[in-house]
């Protein structure tokens, strides 16, 4: 069973294993914890309360390859130019070995006043519900189930095109996705939806919709169910 369709192309095309025994499954995401709120809610601890904010954020452990350098210099790129990129703000949850890293170049861009680093979270869901923008800004990913719980939030997402994250964003309708490290790219996404918010609204709507269509937790058990009654 491949997660992705950049998995399945390996185990056909490089393994060798027959395409009649390779099933593509996404992996499912719980509906019912990642829900969207009505309107945006405070998370413990945030210190963003103007409600003219838009909050971006990203939620993944600090290291290399989630590239949170890039979403930061993103989000100074697109405050310099102001206009509707002063009314950003950025939540960067998780930890890990760039934590120094990244503070170094939040404090470089000289965007400290607008950043929130909310260490390692016991609640992303609330997190989710925290945000009006899902931003993943890595240089390489396979299947992200962060993409798929901010889609199930009611989140438009900004991701770098790696991966799988193709196949979970429909680019233009649920979400942009735009070149690693490419911090000029990822702010231009991140400027489209700070000044569209009805972009926002539609673009994270369907992005639920997707998600129950294609990728819940019951989507998942039931193809892999078929599966099983198949084989047996």
């Amino acid at each position: 069973v491949a997660l992705s369709g950049q998995i399945e192309s390996y185990l056909t095309e490089r393994v060798g294993i027959a395409a009649s025994r390779v099933e593509r499954i996404c992996n499912g995401v719980d509906t019912l914890r990642f829900r969207p709120a009505s309107a945006r809610q405070a998370v413990a601890g945030s210190p963003f309360d103007d409600p003219d904010a838009v909050i971006v954020g990203t939620v993944g452990r600090l290291q290399t390859v989630k590239d949170q350098l890039n979403l930061v210099r993103a989000v100074a790129i697109a405050r310099g130019q102001g206009g509707a990129g002063a009314r950003l703000r950025l939540i960067i949850a998780g930890d890990g070995p760039q934590r120094a890293e990244v503070e170094a170049e939040i404090a470089a861009t000289g965007i400290g006043d607008i950043t929130w680093l909310a260490g390692a979270r016991s609640d992303v869901p609330e997190v989710m519900r925290a945000l009006d923008i899902f931003a993943l800004p890595s240089q390489a990913e396979g299947i992200s189930n962060t993409i798929l719980e901010a889609m199930a939030s009611g989140l438009p997402v900004a991701a770098t095109d790696v991966g799988g994250n193709a196949e979970l964003v429909a680019a233009g309708e649920t979400g942009a996705l735009v070149p690693a490290q490419d911090p000029q790219a990822m702010a231009q996404a991140l400027l489209r939806y700070t000044a569209d918010a009805a972009l926002r609204q539609s673009h994270g709507a369907a992005g639920r919709q997707r998600v129950e269509r294609s990728f819940s937790i019951d989507n998942m058990v039931e193809r892999y169910t078929r599966l099983y009654q198949s084989l047996l």
